[in-house]
Order: C-alpha cells, then sequence, then structure tokens
C-alpha cells in the first residue's frame, strides 16, 4: 500500500481550481460541452466524478472507480446525441482534463521536492482509468442509440412504401378490377358501348403502372440530391416539354432542416407537383417554400381544373391526398387543400421544425 496522505489533502484543495481552469480550456478551444449550459452542467458532473475517483485511489493506495459512475455514462452518451454532440468530444475533453491534472501534479511536484513518485503514478493511473471507462460507456450508449434510429427509420421507409404501395398502386388496380366487371357487363349487353370503359381501365393500369416505376427509380436512388429546389427542377423537368410552366422559390437556409424532415419536405411537395401535373391539366404552378429556425412552410399553387374536394373525399378518389395527410401529420404538421372546379387548387403545408426533430429522434 503507497502511503499518499499528503496527496489526498493536497489533491482535494486543487479540485475547484482543476474544475475551473477545465472549463477555460473547452471554451477556448470552442468545445460544445462548454458552450452549452445543460452539457457543461453534465461534463463538470462527471469530471468531480472523475477527480473523485482520484482522491478515492489517493487514499486507498490502489485504484479505485465508482461504477455507479460509469453508468451514468452510458445515459449520458445517449443524451448526447439529443444534444447534437459528437462523442469526439467527449474524448477531447477528457484529454484536456488529463492535462489540468497532470498540470497541478507538476506545480506540486515542484513545490514539494523530494516526494515520492509512487504516490504521483497512482493518480495518473486512477486518472487514466475512470476517463477510460467513461468514454467506453459514453461510446456504448452513443452507438446504441445510433444504432436504435437506424432502425426506427428503417421501419419508417417500409411503412412508407407500405403506404405508397396501398394509397396508389393497390387502389388504382382496385379500381381497375371494379372496371373489368363493368366492361363484361357492358360487352355482354352492347359491345359497342364497351369501348369507353375498356378506354378508362387502360387509363388506370396505365396510372398503376406509372406510380410502379416511380417507386422503383425511388429505391435505386437517394431521395435528396443537392438542395431542394434543384432536386424540384430535376423532377419537373423529367415530364419533358409536356409539363406546364413552373416556378419554384425556396427561401431560408435548409441547414435549418433535419435530414429526415429535409427528404420528407421533397417527397411532400413532389406528390403535390405530380397531383398537378398528372390531374390538374394547368398552365402554371407556383411553388413557395419559406424554411425559418422553427418551422417551414410550402405551397403549391395551379390554375388547373380544381376540383370538388367533397366529391373526392366521399367516393374516395383522394389522388394522394391519404398518403400526404399521413406524411405532414408524422411530422406534426398541418395539410389544408383549397380547390374550386375551373379555378385551380393550392396545397398548403406547415411543419414545425423542432416537433420533427422529436419524432426523428
Amino acid at each position: 500500500m503507497v502511503q499518499t496522505g499528503l496527496r489526498v489533502e493536497w489533491f482535494t484543495t486543487v479540485i475547484p481550481q482543476i474544475i475551473q481552469d477545465y472549463r477555460t480550456e473547452l471554451e477556448a478551444s470552442d468545445n460544445p460541452l462548454a458552450a452549452d449550459p445543460v452539457a457543461w452542467a453534465q461534463c463538470e458532473i462527471q469530471a468531480r466524478g472523475i477527480l473523485a475517483d482520484c482522491v478515492a485511489s489517493l487514499a486507498a493506495g490502489e485504484v479505485k472507480v465508482n461504477s455507479s459512475h460509469i453508468t451514468d455514462s452510458v445515459d449520458l452518451g445517449t443524451q448526447r446525441v439529443r444534444q447534437g454532440i459528437h462523442g469526439s468530444h467527449s474524448v477531447r475533453a477528457g484529454m484536456v482534463l488529463t492535462e489540468q491534472v497532470l498540470l497541478a501534479l507538476d506545480d506540486f511536484a515542484r513545490r514539494h521536492p523530494g516526494v515520492d513518485e509512487q504516490g504521483s503514478i497512482l493518480l495518473v493511473r486512477a486518472l487514466q482509468r475512470a476517463i477510460a471507462l467513461r468514454v467506453e460507456a459514453g461510446a456504448r450508449g452513443y452507438d446504441t442509440f445510433v444504432i436504435t434510429q437506424v432502425r426506427e427509420l428503417n421501419d419508417q421507409g417500409r411503412r412508407r412504401l407500405a403506404r405508397e404501395i396501398h394509397d396508389k398502386i393497390g387502389n388504382e388496380l382496385s379500381l381497375a378490377m371494379r372496371q373489368l366487371e363493368l366492361y363484361e357487363i357492358a360487352l355482354a349487353q352492347d359491345p359497342a358501348a364497351s369501348e369507353p370503359v375498356l378506354g378508362r381501365i387502360r387509363e388506370t393500369l396505365g396510372q398503376a403502372l406509372g406510380h410502379t416505376r416511380d417507386l422503383i427509380t425511388e429505391l435505386r436512388r437517394p431521395v435528396l440530391v443537392g438542395t431542394l429546389e434543384t432536386a424540384l427542377r430535376a423532377f419537373t423537368q423529367s415530364f419533358g416539354d409536356s409539363a406546364p410552366a413552373v416556378q419554384i422559390w425556396v427561401h431560408g437556409t435548409e441547414d435549418w432542416l433535419p435530414t429526415t424532415m429535409h427528404d420528407e419536405l421533397f417527397l411532400i411537395v413532389r406528390e403535390c407537383l405530380r397531383n398537378s401535373f398528372t390531374h390538374a391539366g394547368s398552365s402554371n404552378i407556383v411553388v413557395h417554400i419559406g424554411i425559418t429556425p422553427d418551422e417551414v412552410s410550402a405551397e403549391v399553387i395551379d390554375d388547373g381544373r380544381g376540383f370538388d374536394l367533397t366529391e373526392v373525399q366521399r367516393t374516395r378518389s383522394t389522388n394522394g391526398l391519404s398518403g400526404l395527410r399521413e406524411r405532414v401529420d408524422l411530422l406534426g404538421g398541418v395539410l389544408k387543400v383549397d380547390s374550386v372546379v375551373g379555378r385551380g387548387t393550392r396545397a398548403s403545408v406547415w411543419l414545425p421544425i423542432r416537433a420533427a426533430e422529436e419524432v426523428a429522434r
């Protein structure tokens, strides 16, 4: 057993100064653990726990680390993800704390020459062990949370694909089957009158085939490449010369959008555009997207033929509105559709960014 009573008394008295210098150095290096009040409070608790382990080790003459503190570090790793602070900042903080303890130890050695070096070695070993165990535990918490999020995103992707298949392809195939039944009846009664029904069947199956191709294309490539405006313009250009004139304005900084919301916003606006292209027969379409740190608003306005929303809901011919509403609802937003027969359609979307961040978590 190493007798280090003098070092225990000394080290206990210098802990407040070590903590103060620790924060100063973190701030000087722009470490987010010192910039955010909540993160710093958590960081200080961890630092004091590490230093307490050092005191306990000096008193016992061997390395002692409080295991209950390590369990807390696992939860802290999860909180770091939610705070948007990467695990590398915790590693750097551990290095800074080590440096401050070594500086204090060097000052002590200069003031007390000839003191047994065994105590210094024990202190450094305890410090290293206490920091390493906490960083390892924090990394486990960080990784567990990220893996859980990845699984959730994959589940969301599968559910979204199921909605697309059910709402679009499934409904169109069901309609085609019903039209086939009507065609058989019309063919038996009056072959000449069956041609219009056959045309409607072709149109419905063509729409189902188009949606199938869109889903396959979406699965083969990233949802969003580049900015929202660039991606939306690329989508409109894919319709060729048959597409109406489209004006797109995006105001605000897209960096304010969480990644998941960024992709979902593109899909929402794209679906509104697709409906206008496919059903509205419009000459002009205007897209407005406004982004602030707290919310997003988007409007897609066309001058097409419009429709009776009550009638559409009654006949369940939603033209993708059900899927749109579900996407918006999942983000905690609001979808409003205004349409007048012969006067066009306006689809308005409002999304709260903070709520979307919680959904992503």
